[in-house]
């Protein structure tokens, strides 16, 4: 048995018998992740501009990597900005999930398996880590999974970061634990990141906000940070 397969079980167990079947995130089409995809969308677009990969030759070249892919939006949305599928890359450790991505977006290569020991090639601009590290409550494995990501950056690599990060800590559950932004910069030092911080509306406003008055007015409520979850987008940049 690997070092991490008890864990690895148990993240299986909760999105394939708790998370998914329940998840509001089943479809775009219901407020909140329809809000908070628009949102990752312009920070990973943001990030890639400031990284120096806004113009058009960059971005066809460019190679990415996304660990805990899902059904594979992310990836799909690096295409739609203009990379080749034929450059992207998914892993998810639900083989279902899996199966799913591969029917949606023939052209971008997925896989079934563990970051941590699956062969995925590299090493690539863009590595994006996205709501994967609060449903792993190892820190051991949250950090060889950091490490991992990290170690597949080229030179001037960016690596894209979202999850739920707190000043001080909370108290999670076995299934999920948030992290705290002292634990997030030890496991990239010596990188920084370049934070956005409560970055997402909350959950209630935004199907109060959007059904009343659309999204463009949830979007100006939620860039003032006033009405914000703990949710944090992030980035760094791999020096040569």
């Amino acid at each position: 048995m690997g070092e991490f397969e008890q864990d690895r079980a148990a993240i299986e167990r909760h999105y394939l018998e708790r998370f998914l079947p329940s998840s509001p995130w089943a479809s775009l089409i219901n407020n909140q992740p329809y809000l908070y995809q628009r949102q990752r969308q312009r920070r990973l677009r943001e990030a890639l501009v400031a990284c120096g990969y806004g113009a058009a030759d960059r971005l066809r070249d460019l190679t990415a990597l996304d660990i805990g892919c899902g059904a594979g939006n992310n990836l799909a949305w690096l295409a739609d900005l203009g990379a080749d599928p034929a450059h992207l890359t998914g892993i998810d450790l639900l083989e279902p999930r899996v199966d799913v991505a591969r029917a949606r977006f023939k052209g971008i290569h997925f896989l079934a398996g563990d970051i941590t020991e699956t062969d995925v090639g590299g090493p690539y601009d863009v590595v994006m880590l996205i709501a994967v590290l609060t449903s792993v409550v190892n820190p051991a494995f949250k950090r060889r999974i950091v490490d991992r990501a990290l170690s597949l950056l080229k030179p001037s690599g960016v690596f894209f970061f979202y999850d739920v990060v707190t000043r001080r800590p909370v108290t999670g559950t076995a299934d999920y634990q948030c992290l705290t932004f002292d634990e997030l910069d030890a496991y990239v030092a010596p990188h920084r990141f370049h934070y956005f911080k409560r970055d997402l509306l909350k959950p209630r406003l935004v199907d109060r906000l959007v059904p009343r008055h659309g999204v463009a007015v949830a979007e100006l409520v939620q860039a003032t940070g006033l009405f914000n979850i703990d949710g944090t987008f992030a980035y760094l940049q791999r020096r040569p």
